[in-house]
């Protein structure tokens, strides 16, 4: 659902009257100058409703344009609804795409040239802030109107703050118009901006995205505002393309799945209306013909918005699915924490308890506060993360870096790397033991039993192997054979059921999947860092 769907919701800067009479216009240039079609001779298949009426919260003016294929109906909505008071009317584009047949593939719907116009047009703002189809190029004397705009909680619509060259800003920001309120940033204004946002910075050469309601001074609070690092090898193929993409992917999930406005949400729907062309017929076969065609328009018209409905259903079911598993993941975690934490701080009062003893009680305080202060020192992107592997000479990584990268777009990316690796670490410690003769079955033995000095990973976290049902569906098991040197497997790969769970939740929480082959060379193959690979769960609606 929200990889096929567009939705833009602003509000305009004329009256409804106007803004109407703009989206009229611009729907229509559209048409002839994009899509190569005449509004008032639309060919076979092409069909551009309309309907405009008045209720409770005020007027409305609505244009759908259906487009039927083989593959199923591309549906453009536009909607111009007055609102109370003096504020201006919300104008509403989405485009989506209904398969033909359940459980069919959707079709990616872009950000349609449609929506760069009107925003351009209407003068489109999200409250007080003008929502450009194009990022705005920031200045420092702007800061502290940026600041107010990052904590306001009641805009709908994410900030991305982009500190990339000029020349990359507007193809990397194609697919954020109207899904987003963009601003350049020169290096200089980049740095001032990271000076202010310490725990929110923006990457150089990267993005972030800004959720409404920034809380500048909470370090935690960053966690909820993902950041991309320096997007890599731009301009080579479809790069430029993809990082775009992967800028928007946010942005459109949020537009996709938020409340539409009160106003917005009471339209009823519209339904497909006999055309001109049937009242004018004489004959009173033509007109059954006329009715039947009509009749069987609609009958495929509720057909194709049952398919495509049951499907958004079957992906919240998923969804509701994969939170209930993240938060049962989240629990069991949560109680490792607490006990480690308890184990920590036992040890920690018996050496407090022996240094009073030998006279040296300050020691033992002023160790633990250096403790408390001491940097964590970790990666803060999985980019970061894949550079540091000189570091883990104990360790191979095989897998796609590309997949990885990825998950830095991820609200989590920054929190899920520092947990990777600790994950890493844990491994490079198991390996060196495993090295040195150390008496351990595998990495779920040394994580319930880490020596003094280890690295633990939590053992709830280690999954030994897939289950039966994963492992012997062919295409799951494909999707976790991983290459190795041909001196581990003389293949070049091996299945690699055993993973460490990064993240909680079953959707797009990420995996690491290994093979180890300390008793073999004494080194641990990495072969997969990415979002959880299909399962029994995943791949069932």
């Amino acid at each position: 659902m929200d990889a096929s769907n567009y939705r833009m919701v602003v509000t305009s800067g004329y009256d409804y009257v106007s803004t109407g009479s703009i989206a009229d216009g611009q729907l229509r240039r559209w048409l002839r100058d994009v899509e190569k079609l005449d509004p008032d001779d639309l060919p076979p298949g092409v069909r551009l409703d309309t309907d405009s009426a008045a209720d409770l919260h005020g007027a409305y003016t609505r244009w759908r344009l259906r487009e039927s294929g083989p593959d199923g109906i591309r549906q453009l909505t536009l909607v111009v609804r007055a609102r109370s008071g003096d504020t201006g009317p919300w104008v509403r584009l989405e485009v989506e795409h209904l398969p033909a047949v359940a459980g069919g593939q959707p079709a990616r719907s872009g950000a349609p040239e449609l929506a760069a116009a009107l925003l351009t047009e209407v003068r489109a703002t999200d409250g007080p802030v003008a929502v450009t189809a194009r990022p705005v190029v920031l200045s420092e004397a702007d800061l502290p109107r940026l600041l107010d705009e990052l904590r306001d909680r009641r805009r709908r619509l994410p900030v991305v703050l982009l500190a990339v060259p000029p020349a990359l800003a507007e193809p990397l920001a194609g697919e954020l118009a109207g899904l987003a309120v963009g601003y350049l940033l020169n290096p200089e204004v980049a740095a001032a901006v990271n000076q202010v946002l310490v725990n929110h910075r923006v990457p150089p050469g990267g993005a972030r995205c800004y959720l409404p309601g920034v809380e500048p001074e909470q370090a935690v609070d960053g966690f909820r505002h993902p950041a991309i690092p320096a997007f890599p090898r731009l301009g080579q193929g479809d790069e430029l393309a993809r990082a775009a993409r992967l800028l928007a992917r946010l942005p459109r999930r949020l537009a996709v799945r938020a409340p539409l406005p009160a106003e917005l949400a009471a339209l009823p729907a519209l339904r497909t209306r006999p055309s001109t062309a049937a009242d004018a017929c004489r004959s009173e076969l033509e007109h059954l013909r006329a009715d039947n065609a009509v009749l069987n328009a609609l009958l495929d018209e509720a057909a194709h918005e049952e398919t495509a409905r049951l499907r958004e259903i079957g992906e919240l079911r998923q969804e509701l699915r994969e939170k209930e598993e993240h938060a049962a993941d989240l629990s069991t975690e949560l109680a490792e924490r607490a006990d480690e934490l308890r184990h920590a701080e036992a040890r920690l009062r018996e050496v407090q308890r022996y240094l009073i003893d030998l006279g040296e009680a300050g020691a033992g305080y002023r160790a633990a506060y250096r403790a408390q202060r001491a940097p964590h020192g970790g990666p803060v992107s999985f980019e970061e993360l894949l550079d540091r592997f000189a570091e883990l000479p104990e360790l191979r990584f095989t897998g796609s870096r590309r997949v990885t990268v990825q998950l830095d777009a991820q609200a989590l990316g920054a929190d899920w790397a520092a947990t990777a690796w600790d994950a890493l670490l844990a491994l490079r410690d198991y390996a060196r033991a495993k090295r040195d003769g150390g008496h351990l079955r595998d990495f779920l033995h040394w994580c319930r039993e880490t020596p003094p000095g280890g690295h633990r990973f939590p053992p709830g976290k280690v999954v030994r192997d897939e289950s039966p049902q994963t492992s012997g569906r062919k295409a799951w098991r494909l999707q976790r054979t991983f290459p190795v040197p041909e001196s581990v497997d003389p293949s070049g790969a091996v299945f690699m059921g055993a993973h460490l769970r990064i993240g909680a939740g079953n959707a797009k929480a990420p995996r690491l999947h290994f093979h180890d082959a300390t008793g073999h060379g004494g080194l641990v193959y990495l072969g997969y860092l990415g979002p959880h690979l299909n399962n029994t769960l995943s791949s069932s609606i």
